[in-house]
């Protein structure tokens, strides 16, 4: 298990707050909640170790193979990050694309990720976003809060040489369904029905709810956050329909 980063942030008012994720996606919608927080980051999502049976009485139903739900990965995530800092609120996110039933994880090689996106234009897809929160306790038992946020992401046709250039630059290799909304491949989406920020990685309005519930203060308005958020990375909303955060 590799521990990328990690350092529990003395917050004076309610607990630390720690985010058991390295992408640099959910860290900037995080950071524009308001949130002061520090990382720690493994590769505790790829175990396949049955849950407590807590964990595995609390994911949000979803028809999928269990080691896909994006739930129990956040779980496996928080849980292991939780184990460096027990004094700790920690948050732990996995972000998952389904077509036709079938879980896109990330793209092997270049080649996968071409053939993902082959699929992906013209359609419509799933993206479910699954959170982990883990009160500040020394077992890192209870309280445990499990949820997952859904939206539906429509992609405009593609080219194969649309296709095969966004693949050059890189992009599509560390993402789930092989493009990153906030990137060069938002150019592909037509429309986004739900939340806009669970598709990049963080439902801000669910983890404000439940950051709220395990006692972290000092939050943004999520939807104030969202509008920051957009503005840092030089975008505007979808506007039919209108994106939510």
């Amino acid at each position: 298990m590799q521990q990328r980063e990690a350092a529990c942030t003395d917050r004076g008012e309610g607990p630390p707050l720690v985010l058991a994720s390295a992408s640099p996606r959910r860290r900037a919608l995080l950071a524009a909640l308001g949130a002061r927080f520090s990382i720690i980051a493994t590769d505790a999502e790829e175990e396949e170790s049955p849950p407590p049976p807590a964990v595995s009485a609390g994911l949000p139903v979803l028809a999928m193979p269990p080691a896909d739900h994006p739930a129990l990965r956040a779980w496996r995530k928080a849980h292991a990050a939780a184990l460096h800092c027990s004094d700790a609120v920690v948050l732990g996110a996995d972000t998952v694309v389904v077509l036709d039933g079938e879980v896109l994880n990330k793209p092997e090689d270049d080649d996968h990720a071409r053939a993902m996106l082959s699929r992906l234009a013209g359609r419509y897809h799933t993206v479910y976003t699954g959170l982990c929160v883990l009160g500040a306790s020394q077992t890192k038992g209870e309280p445990l809060q499990l949820a997952v946020e859904a939206a539906e992401v429509v992609f405009r046709p593609l080219s194969a040489d649309e296709i095969a250039a966004y693949v050059a630059t890189g992009e599509p290799l560390d993402k789930a369904g092989a493009y990153g909304l906030q990137g060069a491949g938002g150019g592909f989406v037509r429309e986004v029905r739900g939340s806009y920020t669970a598709v990049v990685g963080l439902p801000l309005p669910l983890v404000h709810r439940m950051l709220s519930a395990a006692g972290v203060t000092g939050l943004h308005d999520p939807t104030a956050a969202y509008q920051r958020w957009l503005q840092s990375q030089g975008k505007e909303p979808l506007p039919c329909p209108p994106t939510r955060p």
